[in-house]
């Protein structure tokens, strides 16, 4: 007779995945980041709500500048908008696929998302907002944003006592 050592991984039915502690967490961590999301930022303005649609989204502060890099594809350039007020960035558009707007044939399965969206995002410091530059390539949505000069770090020169 062969003995085998326990593995809590190995499933215990052939095809069965095994048991995992963590498994609702992740749905739990979602709902728990979409009810606190209208406390991060200000308000949307009237006539815009948020969608179900978020795209996915970084936001990275360097020593000058914030960069934000969004997953947008399958947009055109034209159907994005970017601003910033009172240090919140906003970021807007709207994605449609030619297929449903044009009723050429009908779904059967989808699970591409469309529609609009609204995603803000209060920044810590104040930004140069003429200084602002946005690029799009590929899908992809890149967005610098200076800081402002009284809000970039200052180094100071430490001198020598005689």
């Amino acid at each position: 007779m062969a003995v085998e050592r326990w593995n809590p991984t190995m499933p215990w039915r052939p095809f069965q995945q095994p048991w995992s502690p963590f498994e609702g967490l992740e749905s739990l961590r979602h709902e728990m980041d979409r009810l606190f999301e209208p406390f991060t930022g200000s308000p949307p303005p009237s006539g815009i709500r948020e969608s179900e649609w978020r795209p996915r989204v970084d936001l990275l502060e360097r020593e000058n500048a914030f960069v934000l890099v969004a997953d947008l594809p399958g947009m055109h350039q034209a159907d994005i908008n970017v601003s910033v007020q009172d240090n919140v960035l906003t970021l807007e558009g709207k994605r449609t696929f030619a297929d449903a707007e044009n009723g050429n044939g009908r779904y059967h399965y989808s699970e591409r998302a469309s529609g609009t969206f609204c995603r803000r995002f209060l920044l810590s410091t104040a930004v140069n907002a003429a200084q602002i530059t946005a690029t799009y390539k590929q899908g992809v949505l890149e967005v610098h944003l200076p800081k402002a000069v009284e809000a970039q770090p200052k180094r100071i020169a430490v001198q020598a006592s005689t």
